[in-house]
């Protein structure tokens, strides 16, 4: 129970319309009752303290010199101000506090996009990547950013914040909501750092906004909040229908950071019952362990909508938050997808122990190979590091100079880490300028030539060794186009069409090794990449000790506002259930390729397989597995899930695919 008369006071000053207290007045009566309530006072102790502020005196303390409001004097610690203060008097003081206390609160743009307490939940994290940007968050903060980038960091945390603005003004249109977003992002680093949404160009910009690329993503996650706010209220009433929730005391939405993991396992573990959208009740440790799994595995979801009402009960939803239905709805390294292949086998019940045996040292044989080639791409910097050695370090310099797709930023972590400055990780000393020591500042010509000495030496290479090697090496050949040996581009494209082949060849060794087993892997990884096991709910329900199971019940994948549940999926495919899919997939292979290049010469990706179901003759296509490189040319190379364009459509519009 809150005590401190001050602090009521105040409460009660922030909740009257004119800030001024009064105990003549019952209708503040009704709201000083309120506050007392939530502070947890008893019946019989608010009514005790109504009657005594009338007689409260105004005091000055002797050490801090604040004046504030007692119920009596004490003249060891307080000077008397005014004995038995009129109700004016104690409103004059309360006043003030509140003014002095209003002042001190930050102007929204200082402050950021995120509304209430940055102590509260993830607050803090949220605020501080609209503070810092994507790009810096981690370099700022220490901490490292959820999954993704800038774009879905933005849509991640803004459609969470336009639940809270619809709670306060839930008559807002898409386009009035995506105002009050755009003004409070507009002059954070964040919103600066938004690129233009496919599918909303600048005649979709009122004339009024200065920067479309942010406006784009303020509309979509606009939509995104209304499509979150509109669920969430159904659900609430719903379950208030099952008299399983009471009065909504409190909404919390969460983005994908370690923080906001730990706010929600907090949530979870103070709540009475914690409930999902469908009113069944949730074991605490299994909502905690789903929790934590957020990002993937057992919980794809990236952000979290949680309600508490007034009886501590606590509502839980799960949502992927895609910024459009073209989005890439699932991103695996080769290693990350050769162990659920072998999850796959051991799950297998239909396989003898041998078999499985054999098949995973199938799966082991090209993971091995596929990850030779990969760590050969940071390899394919050595020569090119040689070569540039051998080149003008004049002409070197000017290179540097335009910062061809950020190479200092490179070049920097690669002997700093995330420090802006010295010391130098003690692995370059050796090759630091003549007279030069690891603390000395350096030139960003003397820090790249440590990285090209560091490379060409034969160390283990970074990523940001490699990445800065090749930046500068692909903007020096494009503008010096004689000089041989920088090429990179083409070296890794010749290696990336050879990965695509191993994974096609690995599919049919299983295949040939037990009839389909390979193609029923390339299934379930679909399965799991585009979260078709929505459609086994219901009937199936959570179960009690299986948090994997509330997926089916908790989970929405929000596309920019088209939300793609378990009834959408059956519709949209034409199968009642994962099951169901998996017996009726087929895959294809095609030969279309990525280009970096308009000639088409610079491979980037390769689509490994087509995913198709063909159900009684009738052929469709559900998407589409690319082998591709996320960050240029000389990027890092993933395996990226994607819907096709008739099932986008499908999720847009309701029409089926033909």
């Amino acid at each position: 129970m809150i005590t401190d008369l001050n602090e009521i006071l105040v409460e009660w000053s922030y909740r009257t319309s004119d800030g001024k207290p009064d105990v003549k007045n019952n209708a503040k009566l009704i709201i000083l009752e309120s506050v007392l309530n939530d502070f947890g006072w008893s019946r019989e102790a608010r009514a005790e303290l109504l009657g005594t502020l009338m007689e409260a005196d105004i005091v000055k303390n002797k050490d801090s010199g604040n004046i504030y409001t007692v119920q009596k004097h004490n003249p060891n610690t307080q000077d008397i101000v005014k004995k038995n203060a009129s109700d004016a008097d104690i409103a004059k003081v309360t006043k003030d506090k509140v003014d002095k206390e209003k002042s001190k609160e930050k102007p929204k743009d200082e402050e950021g996009a995120i509304d209430g307490d940055l102590s509260d939940g993830d607050n803090q994290v949220k605020s501080d990547m609209f503070k810092y940007g994507y790009g810096n968050y981690e370099k700022s903060t220490g901490e490292k950013p959820a999954p993704g980038g800038a774009g879905s960091a933005f849509n991640e945390i803004m459609s969470g914040e336009g639940v809270g603005i619809l709670e306060k003004n839930p008559n807002l249109n898409e386009e009035e909501l995506a105002r009050e977003m755009y003004n409070r992002t507009k002059n954070t680093v964040l919103g600066k750092e938004q690129k233009a949404t496919v599918g909303i160009g600048k005649k979709d910009t009122p004339d009024d906004i200065e920067n479309s690329n942010l406006w784009s993503k303020c509309l979509v996650s606009a939509r995104s909040a209304k499509k979150k706010y509109d669920r969430t209220e159904k659900r609430i009433s719903n379950l208030q229908e099952q008299n399983k929730f009471g009065e909504p005391k409190n909404t919390s939405t969460f983005y994908g950071a370690q923080s906001s993991i730990d706010s929600q396992v907090s949530m979870v573990e103070k709540a009475n019952t914690v409930l999902l959208p469908n009113g069944q009740e949730v074991v605490k440790e299994d909502a905690v362990a789903f929790i934590k799994a957020g990002g993937g595995g057992i919980n794809p979801s990236d952000t979290a909508t949680f309600v508490e009402d007034e009886n501590g009960n606590l509502l839980i939803q799960f949502h992927s938050d895609k910024t459009t239905t073209n989005d890439i709805q699932d991103n695996s390294t080769l290693s990350q997808e050769g162990e659920n292949y072998k999850k796959y086998i051991d799950s297998n019940s239909n396989l003898t122990d041998e078999e499985k045996k054999q098949t995973k040292s199938i799966v082991d044989s090209y993971a091995k190979q596929m990850s030779e080639i990969e760590e050969n791409y940071n390899n394919q910097a050595v020569p090119v590091a040689e070569a540039l050695l051998k080149e003008s370090p004049e002409k070197i310099s000017e290179v540097l100079k335009n910062n061809p797709q950020g190479a200092q930023k490179n070049i920097r972590k690669s002997l700093f880490g995330t420090k802006e400055k010295p010391p130098t990780n003690r692995k370059f000393e050796k090759y630091l300028p003549e007279g030069k020591t690891l603390e000395d500042e350096l030139s960003v010509e003397e820090q790249y030539n440590m990285v090209l000495k560091y490379a060409s030496d034969g160390n283990k290479l970074t990523n940001e060794v490699t990445k800065s090697i090749n930046k500068v090496a692909l903007s020096y050949q494009e503008k010096y186009p004689d000089i041989k040996g920088l090429d990179v581009k083409k070296n890794l494209s010749e290696q990336r069409e050879k990965v695509v082949n191993l994974q096609r060849e690995r599919l049919n060794k299983l295949n040939e090794s037990k009839s389909g087993l390979g193609t029923s892997m390339e299934a379930k990884e679909a399965a799991r990449a585009f979260h078709l096991s929505m459609m086994d709910y219901p009937p199936k329900e959570y179960e009690e000790g299986n948090p994997n199971s509330m997926m089916g019940v908790a989970l929405d994948v929000n596309m920019g506002g088209n939300i793609v549940n378990g009834e959408v999926l059956r519709d949209c495919l034409g199968v009642k259930n994962s099951k169901e899919f998996e017996q009726e997939f087929e895959l294809e292979e095609t030969d279309e390729l990525q280009y970096a290049d308009k000639e088409k010469t610079i491979v980037t990706g390769k689509k490994v397989f087509t995913y198709v179901i063909d159900k009684e003759g009738k052929r469709t296509e559900v998407g589409f597995k690319t082998y591709r490189s996320k960050n240029g040319a000389a990027g890092k190379t993933d395996n990226t899930m994607t819907y096709s364009t008739s099932m986008q459509k499908c999720f847009r519009t309701g029409k089926k695919p033909q």
